[in-house]
């Protein structure tokens, strides 16, 4: 719908509706919003400067890319939305010959923030068809979520639960399953206490039922101090919860970057992205099984 300099447009894309706006006045410039992105940023520009900036090998190298979590910039620059980058950056030039030829804009720059990603203009732009090409980069980068949710399909039916159609940082499960009485969940998200800076993160977790009070946290060795989970609000007296040989063995699988089981709820973190069945199945069963246990183990605290 055109108001003045402004254009609002309703954009389905995989049957998720993508909010666009285009606005000529001051500056062109081409924004679409995304939902629930736990304050991830990420800034692309092109530049013919070398750089040491995150991008895959086979991108273009004078490609330059800003972010605050390199992991994340990874999973969120897919071989589509490159491509896409890619294709809007040239435009043809004239030529007396019958081949075409391509000339490259460097005028552009894309950014991802605050729930929303532009595409910008250096100057005015004129060219409607260039308006096109921006709108259709900056869809193709704005539905990676989509298209990550259809790895999270497939790991649902591997694993017996059910996934959303669109992935969201800190917001809806990518994933749900079921284990007997407990719900267990697979969440996206970059910040467990709002306080801290960030860092992408795979969190299962679960309401604990019948819960005894036993706590536990074990961490990774390999785990930074900065990336440790929050203290836990938990008594120091609260008794531990001790794990068998099954937990122990289900742990070893999953291989995890912290455990933490609180009085009313259990959270298992991987960090970064975990795409490895096995991995997360483990991870879901143990989730599954301090949620349902109501008393503590008498063979021993794990190792």
């Amino acid at each position: 719908m055109p108001e003045g300099s402004l254009l609002r447009a309703e954009v389905p894309i995989d049957g998720a509706l993508y909010l666009a706006r285009v606005s000529t006045s001051p500056t062109t410039r081409v924004a679409v919003q995304v939902p629930h992105t736990d304050g991830f940023a990420l800034s692309l520009a092109w530049t013919d400067r070398r750089s040491s900036a995150p991008r895959p090998s086979e991108f273009d190298d004078s490609y330059l890319v800003e972010t605050n979590d390199v992991p994340l910039a990874s999973s969120w620059l897919d071989l589509h939305a490159r491509s896409a980058l890619l294709d809007s950056r040239y435009v043809s030039g004239p030529s007396s010959r019958k081949t075409a030829v391509m000339l490259r804009d460097g005028r552009w720059r894309h950014e991802l923030r605050d729930g929303e990603l532009v595409a910008q203009c250096a100057g005015t732009e004129r060219s409607v068809t260039r308006i096109g090409d921006m709108l259709a980069a900056t869809l193709a980068l704005a539905s990676r979520p989509v298209r990550w949710a259809r790895l999270y399909a497939q790991l649902a039916r591997d694993l017996g639960g059910h996934a959303s159609a669109r992935i969201e940082l800190a917001g809806k499960p990518a994933l749900r399953v079921r284990r007997g009485q407990v719900d267990v969940t697979v969440r996206l998200l970059r910040r467990l206490d709002p306080d801290e800076g960030g860092r992408f993160r795979t969190v299962i977790g679960a309401r604990r039922h019948g819960s005894g009070g036993e706590t536990l946290v074990l961490i990774a060795d390999d785990l930074p101090r900065a990336a440790w989970p929050p203290p836990t609000d938990a008594p120091s007296d609260a008794p531990r919860l001790k794990i068998d040989q099954g937990h122990s063995n289900l742990l070893d699988r999953a291989r995890p970057s912290a455990s933490i089981v609180r009085p009313h709820d259990v959270e298992i973190t991987f960090d970064g992205a975990v795409h490895d069945p096995h991995r997360l199945g483990a991870a879901i069963e143990l989730a599954a099984q301090w949620a349902a246990a109501a008393e503590p183990s008498a063979r021993g605290p794990y190792r």
